[in-house]
Parts: structure tokens; C-alpha cells; sequence
């Protein structure tokens, strides 16, 4: 039913998908999505924190024990791994999240949820260098890790909207600048 559900959002848009289509293209009977999941909304939450539980998943495998600027970094090169490996994934979790700041969406504690998680995973890397050495005490955690996260929706974003963008390019540059506001604030 996942594999449907994704398939239906990137094709038609939260709008345009049906649980009964799911149903359907999943090879089970109509009232099966609506049984299960009970209303679109929640299938929809179900969507978002299934494919949000694969991007921890990567995440925690690339970062590891790591901290600092090492970690963001290794947090980039999962998110370029989830692009290129799973990309109607990524496109059916972002486009609830950014339909998520429609004050009617009923799945936005879902996605709340998880921003406060990865700004929460981003402050403690951060954190984590600033204990190590390799990131300035000078450094304030909290508003980094909110830039850090911007940044990525945004690069997600600009990637959305033109598949054609160099996103390698823009994934290492992101990478360089990352070290970079690091490295500046242990000069100082």
C-alpha cells in the first residue's frame, strides 16, 4: 500500500489521490486503504512518518558516532543517497511537508514532530563538535542547526521543483560551506 500511495501522490498530487485508488493499485479492494487507515489525512501521516522513519534510518547509519561539521556532512551525503535511490519517496514526503503549513492540513503534528526531531539531531552533532573541538563554543547550536535544516529544505525544494538542478554540485557545496562557518568560528 506504501509503494501505491507514493506512486499516486507524485503522479496526482495529494488532491488528486484516492484511498480508494491506492486500494486499487495496490491489488486490494477499495474499502481496504479506507478500513486500515480510516481517512486520507491519516493515511497520509502514515505516508510521511514511513518514509521519514527510512531518512532517520539513513541518517543514523551515515553519521554514526561522528559529531560536527563530519556529521552534517555525512548527514548531506544520506540526503543525496535518499534523492538518488529513492526519489519518489522523497517527493511524496516533502510535498506533505510543505502542504503541511496549510492550517487545515489534519497530518501537520506528523511533520511538526519530525522537524523538531532533525533540529533536535542537528543541535546535538553541533553540540557534539563543540564538546570535541572541532566546532567553536562561539557557535550558537540552536540557530545553526535551524540553518542547517533550512538549507536542506530548501536545497529538497529547489530539487522538486527542477529535477535538472546539479544537486551533487549543490550537496558538496553545502558540504564546504558547512565546514567552512565551522572552521571560521575556531579562527576567531
Amino acid at each position: 500500500m506504501m509503494q501505491a500511495a507514493v506512486g499516486l501522490i507524485v503522479e496526482s498530487g495529494l488532491a488528486g489521490t484516492t484511498l480508494a485508488a491506492i486500494g486499487e493499485r495496490a491489488g486490494y479492494s477499495r474499502g481496504l486503504v479506507t478500513h486500515r487507515y480510516g481517512s486520507k489525512a491519516r493515511l497520509f501521516a502514515h505516508v510521511h512518518d514511513t518514509a521519514m522513519a527510512d531518512w532517520i534510518m539513513r541518517v543514523q547509519r551515515a553519521v554514526g558516532d561522528s559529531s560536527g561539521a563530519e556529521a552534517l556532512s555525512h548527514v548531506v551525503d544520506a540526503l543525496y543517497g535518499f534523492i538518488k535511490e529513492e526519489p519518489d519517496e522523497m517527493r511524496a514526503m516533502y510535498l506533505l511537508r510543505y502542504a503541511s503549513i496549510d492550517p487545515g492540513a489534519d497530518f501537520r503534528t506528523s511533520v511538526a514532530k519530525a522537524h523538531k526531531a532533525q533540529r533536535r539531531d542537528v543541535q546535538r552533532w553541533i553540540e557534539g563538535g563543540q564538546k570535541d573541538g572541532s566546532v567553536s563554543t562561539e557557535v550558537d547550536a540552536p540557530l545553526m542547526s535551524e540553518l542547517f535544516c533550512a538549507a536542506v529544505d530548501g536545497l529538497i525544494y529547489r530539487w522538486l521543483v527542477n529535477p535538472k538542478i546539479a544537486v551533487r554540485s549543490l550537496h558538496e557545496l553545502l558540504k564546504m560551506e558547512v565546514t567552512r562557518a565551522f572552521e571560521t568560528e575556531l579562527r576567531r
